[in-house]
């Protein structure tokens, strides 16, 4: 009878273990179709360049002289959100300089890369090196806001003002920590690999971009040109599946957000849609009142894409600050 009894506990833990070996072999013959993909130079804008920093490609746009502006772009994003600022600030006498993150748009997605902010912030330092600028103003959209946020913290004496535009930093948690331990099992990378390309395609991401605005009807077919090129890219997919793995170190504390607030708080502008649904207009007053001596402004009717949607309106007031 107890023979009986132990041969009954261990079949459920034999037929686990079984799907587990199967789970894990089947990953190693799973096709990944973002694995191909087209040159991204035959994507650049007439105007962009591609720059190698830390052995990583990266691509971007630079225009403009002057004190140098550095923009930051968030998830899905690209120097292609900035399309209608980067000239309006260059026009207004100032280095107006965008770039893809690793991951995202035409630059590298290596799967060795680590996507975590604070890497991202020291390849940022790397890049300024590059371009031989010292000092810059830091300008961060969304998730490229938690971004510059990390970057201040790093090096705060590389800041010369810090924009936050819609950030993701207030509330901003991220997936839970066992998420990104699981992603970065290999049988798991390899079956996410598999299955994100069908659940992102062109007209799932044209329809989560929609949802970034109040009004969209504005986009053209260029806009929308432009945010999905990274599709063509070859392992778009890793990009988006580093991040998560990639997150743990992401979160601002609020003593790292003490510290932003003693070392560039009278230097930080906050600009904030009000019906921003992705990132809410409380979290940017929030924001405010956390980073001492900031300033806040707000549009009206306007959703997470302030740059994009008020334009004319966001341009006027990042310039005027710059100018301060």
């Amino acid at each position: 009878m107890p023979n009986r009894r132990r041969s009954g506990c261990l079949r459920p833990l034999i037929v686990l273990m079984l799907i587990v070996v199967i789970f894990a072999a089947v990953s190693f013959v799973l096709p990944t179709p973002a694995a191909d993909g087209v040159d991204p130079r035959t994507l650049a804008d007439p105007n962009g360049q591609f720059l190698t920093v830390d052995g990583v490609q990266l691509y971007l746009v630079d225009r403009g002289s002057g004190t140098p502006v550095l923009f930051l772009h968030g998830l899905f994003g690209s120097t292609h959100v900035w399309r209608y600022n980067l000239e309006a600030v260059a026009a207004a006498g100032f280095r107006a300089i965008a770039f893809d993150r690793p991951g995202a748009g035409l630059s590298d997605k290596p799967e060795s890369f680590n996507y975590g902010y604070p890497r991202n912030a020291d390849l940022i330092a790397k890049l300024m090196d590059a371009l031989e600028i010292k000092q810059a103003v830091i300008v961060g959209h969304s998730a490229g806001g938690g971004l510059a946020g990390h970057f201040a913290l790093r090096y705060p004496d590389r800041v010369l003002k810090l924009v936050w535009v819609d950030a993701a930093v207030i509330g901003a948690a991220g997936p839970p920590p066992f998420v990104g331990g699981l992603i970065g099992l290999a049988p798991v990378w390899r079956w996410a690999r598999a299955i994100l390309p069908a659940l992102l395609n062109e007209g799932q991401l044209r329809e989560t971009l929609k949802a970034f605005y109040v009004n969209p009807s504005f986009l053209t077919e260029a806009d929308y040109a432009g945010y999905l090129r990274v599709l063509r890219t070859a392992n778009w997919d890793v990009g988006l599946l580093g991040l998560t793995r990639d997150a743990g170190p992401n979160r601002l504390t609020d003593a790292d957000l003490a510290a932003i607030s003693a070392r560039v708080g009278a230097r930080t502008l906050i600009l904030w849609g009000e019906k921003d649904t992705v990132t809410p207009f409380e979290s940017g007053q929030q924001l405010a009142a956390r980073i001492a001596g900031s300033t806040f402004q707000s549009f009206p009717n306007v959703g997470h894409q302030p740059h994009e949607e008020a334009s004319d309106a966001f341009n006027t007031a990042l310039i005027a600050y710059l100018k301060r």
